[in-house]
């Protein structure tokens, strides 16, 4: 088996059982603000752990998606907490590749089989587009992504 294939099961793997944000976080809240209030650390606490200001804390809970990893980490560990930071697919990643080299494949079916058509040779491309999505996977991925 190939050792992309492998890597992607690997990932799929390791990210199956881990949840979606916006079913762990209070809607309308941030991670920091959660964290922070759920072991009733008050803002001005957690300000002096970050040696920042009450109103800084107060901001970077208003505009957590903007901060920066870095200030993520800070924060985190500032809750004695440790930053995580992952990708989670929609699905699995490989039904990612699957779908997009599906995709692919009736791209370029398309245009070979008008040619064809042109020719008097035309051909259902069910069978043709699986078979392509297959090759694309297993020998051209990169080409997947053009």
């Amino acid at each position: 088996m190939d050792s992309r294939v492998l890597q992607i099961k690997a990932l799929d793997k390791k990210t199956s059982s881990l949840n979606s944000a916006d079913n762990i976080i209070p809607c309308g809240a941030s991670w920091i603000n959660t964290v922070r209030e759920a072991i009733g650390m008050t803002a001005s606490q957690l300000a002096k752990r970050l040696g920042v200001t009450q109103p800084r804390v107060a901001k970077m809970e208003a505009n957590e998606e903007n901060l920066k990893l870095s200030t993520m980490k800070k924060a985190a560990a500032a809750l004695d907490c440790e930053f995580v930071y992952y990708f989670k697919p929609r699905t699995t990643f490989q039904n990612i590749v699957e779908e997009q080299a599906v995709k692919k494949a009736a791209e370029i079916l398309k245009s070979v089989n008008l040619n064809m058509t042109l020719e008097n040779q035309g051909f259902s491309t069910d069978e043709a587009s699986h078979d392509l999505a297959e090759d694309l996977i297993r020998n051209k991925i990169k080409q997947v992504w053009e």
